[in-house]
């Protein structure tokens, strides 16, 4: 039975102490870590290198090489080979060849913002990592506060029943700031995965204590140059501009080209044969017609798509923009001031002594404003981030 109990406080420990056992890491070190070891900027890495690749070269069918074995009627016999050729009309090369080296050009942009949002969203769950951690440390210190209150409450009981009451509810508070702390424990195990994850390495051993990173800067509202998913955007419609002049041109007819060369028989002289021909789209124009038809409801399609990535864009700056001014000013307001006046009431009531039941509970509500106003503030804190990482990563060559 004692081996049980034991066994089951080890565990208790393990799950609320190892998570802030590891080394320190750096926000710098996480984002080496993240720019060497994040799955997703390795797999659009991947994507804009076959982009690229598709990209290269005209797109021309190979030729075609044939043997061939003719045998007359004496029963003689010679070799021969035949090649063949199709050259499609040149309009047909060269609006294939734009519409490739476009989709190439906006998976790179793809590529780039997805990097940006990627970083973005690295801060962010660093934060967050961070901002749990140093919660739990407010919840502890607030705990704290409840347990001198308890102390000066129960000097002061006596025959009192209010006084009685008061201790009572303390104790109870007490014993819930016991589950807050076991909560704010399972918090940060959690988010520890999801940045495992993030960074494709083990959970199970990555259990680091984060360093405060420096408040992230405000960018300006409007930026000159576009963001990358905007140049996406663009790109790709451009692509699709060219794939409907490359379909407007299968009314074009492509260049067929034959040679064939057989060796001479008995009956029959050596022969050498040389055929050009051309297509005909026309003689079964509803090919022709849909397949140009297709590609016109595609690119108005994509023009419709490109609008609406603009708008998105456009709004979400500008909401992201107004709410982190907001924030910054509730950090600004909570840092110079509830705080500062939060800890000099703090260190006037800590030299006092409570006299009833009234002073007892001015007592406490003084002491606890201090940690819930650093609970406050790291609750803004990340409000702030994650709109200003929601800014940035619409900004070109962000990190």
């Amino acid at each position: 039975m004692r081996f049980g109990k034991a066994t089951a406080l080890f565990f208790v420990w393990f799950a609320s102490g190892t998570a802030l056992a590891g080394e320190r890491m750096t926000f710098d070190a996480f984002l080496t870590k993240v720019n060497d070891q994040n799955l997703g900027l390795k797999i659009e890495a991947a994507k804009a290198e076959a982009s690229r690749e598709n990209a290269k070269g005209l797109s021309i069918p190979p030729p075609m090489v044939g043997y061939v074995r003719m045998t007359d009627q004496s029963g003689s016999s010679a070799n021969g080979f035949e090649i063949n050729q199709m050259i499609p009309f040149p309009s047909k090369i060269s609006n294939d060849r734009s519409a490739r080296k476009f989709e190439a050009e906006a998976q790179e942009e793809a590529r780039l913002g997805m990097t940006s949002e990627i970083f973005a969203q690295a801060r962010v769950l660093y934060l967050s990592l961070w901002v749990s951690q140093q919660k739990k440390e407010a919840l502890k210190e607030k705990k704290g506060v409840i347990e001198d209150h308890i102390k000066l409450a129960r000097a002061g009981v006596r025959s009192d029943s209010f006084l009685r009451i008061h201790l009572l509810k303390s104790e109870s508070d007490l014993d819930f700031m016991e589950n807050e702390i076991l909560s704010a424990d399972q918090e940060i195990l959690e988010k520890e995965i999801t940045v495992a994850k993030f960074l494709n390495v083990d959970p199970g051993s990555f259990h680091p204590l984060l360093e405060e990173p420096s408040l992230i800067t405000l960018p300006p509202e409007d930026t000159a140059a576009p963001s990358h998913q905007f140049e996406s955007a663009r790109l790709s419609l451009e692509s699709f501009r060219a794939r409907e002049q490359e379909a407007k041109s299968v009314w074009f007819p492509d260049l067929y080209l034959r040679y064939k060369e057989t060796g001479e028989t008995r009956l029959m002289p050596r022969l050498s044969e040389v055929m050009i021909g051309v297509s005909l789209p026309f003689v079964f124009p509803w090919n022709a017609s849909a397949t140009a038809g297709k590609s016109s409801a595609l690119k108005v399609q994509a023009e419709f798509e490109f609008e609406k990535e603009k708008r998105k864009i456009d709004s979400e700056k500008s909401t992201f923009f107004v709410r982190a001014i907001s924030l910054k000013k509730q950090i600004d307001n909570i840092k110079q001031k509830l705080i500062p006046r939060a800890e000099k009431r703090m260190k006037l009531v800590h030299n006092l002594a409570p006299r009833d039941m009234e002073t007892l509970q001015d007592h406490r509500d003084t002491m606890e404003a201090f940690p819930d106003l650093k609970l406050k503030a790291l609750d803004l804190r990340v409000q702030y981030e994650t709109a200003v990482a929601e800014l940035r990563k619409y900004m070109r060559d962000q990190k």
